[in-house]
């Protein structure tokens, strides 16, 4: 080819930089390649639309390969000049894009496969702006059909179409934000994406689907891209060609373990400036090491306690108490009482979904007034639920957020409205999704720089000032340590002393501010200890009495008395209650059953929450028993008629109650 060397060395210049660059690779669940793991399964399939509408396929032999070329074209349809933006997918597929929305063909190698008589479908109305000069470049399809795209708001979009449903699973999902920064994006396997600023500086991205991890986000691999004025397009398996403007198309491949370019600008042909559209099938090549990480399943268990929350008011005056479990079986089961005065009124839901979840939901009012939930499914992913504004008691279905996680997740709101999401995965990496303003998706899980591994047992997490949170969590030794998390970044862990400490700690704030953490220990003792006046926790836990528990606290500060209240279940089942002595003491009375006069054992820990009602600000105390009735005292100031009254000279009473049955099935 004339000039070959020339234009060679004229594509490669921009690229000297990126092969000393360090781009940002973030911590994945599980070893780093140790080797190329490029792969293509033979030839690969071109494409190039004229301007006359007349659609060319050109056989692409050993792609990835200093040895690639092209081969001798062949005219497989016409009319594709209706098509602003035209996109090879996988398995022969083609899609379309003009002013009517976006359609999709497929080829099958010998001529187009017909849907009812016609060979192309329309799978979408939307998509439109994307068959503009402004968006044609700002859209892609990967190895396995997913689509990607950058909207008007620069945030970058993920969708999934089911053929068989013809729906899209997954539809326009935000997983990441600040993308306007970037005129091109280019899939070049399953959620790997190639993102090119303007200046010309390439950027690399790897988004894993299964889990929906970020893996690598804004690795700098390359600049001078923006040579490349009429489209870059790939075949899979981190391969990528360009169209100059000269009409050269050069192909490259970039290899992840050693951050380097084996096929470095490599010219295969020219006068491809005259095509309206190229592109390629994009699943001929493959990275055959996914970083799919393994499964967590985690089977059902037993009795997992209820979240208990007071939900958004909405319009009435107080909110309604929710109660939310998943079962012996892995149902969801809420409970819904709008009345916080009348314990009766609450309504039992199943939430409708074929999926099995176990341990503790986490659960909040968001941004928007809906009470959200993530719930551990059984396979080790993490569900979210949405029930609608109050009064409804309608739940949204429900969305995977993946994660393949070992741990239930923690979920709070920060000051600023938003929600952040935490979780433990296989390895004892803590990982982390921050929500898209307060209205928005939970963005895809990126691991927290400084988490460590060999973390244990379930996170805790507490909203503090400033848009920041307190973690706590076990290491590897059963040591509970604290940091502080703030716009996606974490601090210093600071170990809280001692070892072996098991289930998952509760903290009372308290004026100052001051926290104040209970934590139970190997043989059962519930211990404390209280944050100084710097904010800084001492490192040496105190006991509360010498009571054993079977399993973690809940501890709240009694809005009444000032004094806070630690709630346990004992080795009998039996609910144990014990009070400051004095506000702020740190001092403890003597730990009593909370029903001193009947038995009523519980088979789950319990909840201890802060509610109001018509009366003013109170709290409660709720479990499960054995039927897996809910069992609830309220705490009262007052004399009651027609209830059990609980009183002693130690604490104030509680009024016991059952909730309604829960319905059949």
């Amino acid at each position: 080819m004339n000039s070959y060397v020339a234009r060679w060395r004229r594509a490669a210049v921009g690229l000297a930089a990126a092969l000393t660059a360090t781009p940002l690779l973030l911590a994945v669940g599980g070893p780093a390649q140790a080797a190329d793991t490029f792969q293509c399964t033979g030839g690969a399939t071109l494409l190039a639309a004229e301007t006359g509408g007349k659609l060319w396929k050109y056989p692409f032999t050993s792609p990835g390969t200093t040895s690639s070329k092209l081969g001798t074209r062949v005219s497989i349809g016409s009319g594709w000049n209706t098509y602003g933006r035209v996109l090879g997918g996988p398995d022969g597929r083609v899609y379309g894009i003009n002013s009517t929305g976006l359609w999709r063909y497929r080829y099958n190698g010998s001529g187009w496969d017909t849907v009812n008589g016609s060979q192309k479908l329309q799978i979408s109305t939307s998509f439109t702006q994307y068959a503009t000069a402004s968006y044609r470049n700002k859209i892609t399809v990967d190895e396995i059909g997913d689509f990607y795209l950058v909207d008007g708001n620069g945030k970058l979009r993920w969708y999934r179409y089911d053929e068989t449903t013809r729906q899209f699973t997954v539809n326009a999902r935000v997983i990441d934000t600040g993308w306007d920064r970037y005129d091109l994006i280019v899939a070049a396997g399953p959620g790997v994406l190639f993102a090119r600023t303007p200046a010309g500086e390439l950027y690399r991205y790897r988004f894993e689907p299964v889990s929906q991890r970020w893996l690598t986000v804004g690795a700098r691999v390359g600049t001078g891209w923006n040579g490349f004025t009429k489209g870059i397009f790939s075949t899979g398996g981190d391969t990528l060609t360009g169209i100059q403007a000269d009409g050269d198309l050069i192909t490259y491949r970039y290899r992840e373990d050693t951050n380097s370019w084996p096929v470095l600008a490599r010219d295969i042909d020219n006068g491809w400036q005259t095509f309206a559209n190229a592109g390629a099938f994009t699943d001929t090549c493959r990275l055959t090491d996914r970083h799919v990480p393994a499964s967590t399943a985690t089977p059902v268990a037993q009795y997992s306690p209820s979240a208990v929350v007071q939900g958004p008011a909405g319009t009435a005056a107080v909110g309604p108490v929710e109660y939310l479990h998943a079962d012996n079986i892995g149902r969801l089961r809420h409970a819904y009482q709008s009345n916080p005065d009348v314990f009766s009124s609450a309504q039992w839901t199943t939430l409708n979904t074929d999926q099995a979840f176990t341990g503790k939901p986490a659960v909040v009012a968001n941004g928007q007034g809906n009470l959200q939930a993530l719930v551990h499914n059984a396979n080790g992913d993490i569900w979210s639920f949405t029930r609608a504004a109050s009064p409804s008691t309608t739940w949204q279905a429900g969305i995977s957020l993946g994660g393949a996680m070992r741990s239930a997740p923690a979920l709070v709101k920060l000051s600023d409205g938003t929600l952040a999401a935490f979780a433990v995965d296989a390895n004892g990496q803590l990982w982390y999704r921050s929500q898209d303003g307060t209205a928005g998706d939970l963005l895809p899980w990126r691991p927290l720089t400084g988490g460590g591994t060999g973390n244990t047992g379930d996170p805790y997490v507490l909203a503090t000032s400033d848009q920041s949170a307190l973690l706590v969590v076990a290491d590897a030794a059963g040591t509970l340590r604290t940091a502080t998390y703030r716009a996606g970044a974490l601090s210093a862990w600071t170990s809280l002393g001692g070892s072996g400490f098991t289930g998952t700690p509760s903290i009372v704030t308290v004026p100052g501010p001051s926290l104040r953490i209970f934590a139970r220990t190997a043989d059962g003792q519930i211990v404390t200890q209280r944050q100084n006046a710097a904010g800084a926790f001492p490192g040496v836990w105190d006991a509360v009495g010498d009571f054993v528990a079977a399993g973690p606290p809940a501890a709240v500060l009694d809005p009444v008395l000032g004094r806070i209240a630690v709630v346990a279940r004992g080795a009998d089942g039996e609910i144990h209650l014990v009070f400051e002595t004095a506000q702020g003491s740190g001092t403890w009375g003597a730990w009593q059953r909370l029903n001193p006069d009947t038995s009523d054992p519980a088979a789950t820990d319990p909840a201890a929450i802060p509610f109001t009602n018509s009366s003013g600000q109170t709290w409660l105390i709720a479990f499960r028993n054995a039927n897996d009735a809910t069992r609830v005292y309220e705490r009262t100031q007052v004399s009651g008629t027609g209830t059990s009254l609980r009183r002693s000279a130690a604490a104030p009473g509680f009024i016991e109650r059952t909730l309604p049955a829960l319905p059949a099935g």
